[in-house]
């Protein structure tokens, strides 16, 4: 499902990785909701209903749930460069501007700034969908090189 270097996910195909990803067990099935908006040549846009599962003890959208749709989002927008790809994460941060509450509808929509032979460089802008406020913004780096190849134990 994922593109080969070179090759660049059409819409269709994006749409059809973030499925196959969120709606499995595990942490990220607490995205099955996200809806893509559109993507290609390096961006993403998704959107999210806030749900309770989401919150903080203050009601709130939880900021591990924030960073976390930072690093999901710029990935699946690093997916349509061509590079072929996912990568590791190297550095995350967010900026958390406003509160976001249960039943927000957000919007997600990450760029790819940089995609070099070993480093991948995006942003993110997490928006109230109905407002187009700025909730959080976040800058998610990521190692796209490969893999270095460690010695055999047979050869110590």
């Amino acid at each position: 499902m994922a593109a080969t270097a070179g090759q660049r996910l059409t819409l269709d195909a994006l749409r059809k990785l973030i499925v196959s990803r969120v709606h499995r067990q595990g942490f990220e099935s607490l995205f099955n909701q996200l809806k893509v908006v559109s993507g290609g040549d390096g961006s993403c846009v998704c959107e999210i209903k806030v749900s309770p599962s989401m919150l903080n003890a203050a009601g709130t959208l939880h900021g591990g749930v924030t960073a976390s749709l930072v690093d999901a989002v710029s990935t699946y927008a690093l997916t349509t460069t061509g590079s072929g790809r996912p990568g590791s994460s190297i550095d995350l941060n967010v900026s958390y501007l406003r509160p976001v509450k249960v039943n927000e509808v957000i919007t997600i929509a990450a760029r790819t700034l940089s995609c070099g032979k070993t480093i991948a460089v995006s942003c993110v802008d997490i928006t109230n969908t109905d407002t187009g406020k700025l909730l959080a913004q976040g800058r998610h780096s990521k190692f796209v090189g490969e893999p270095a190849s460690l010695p055999s134990a047979a050869g110590s």
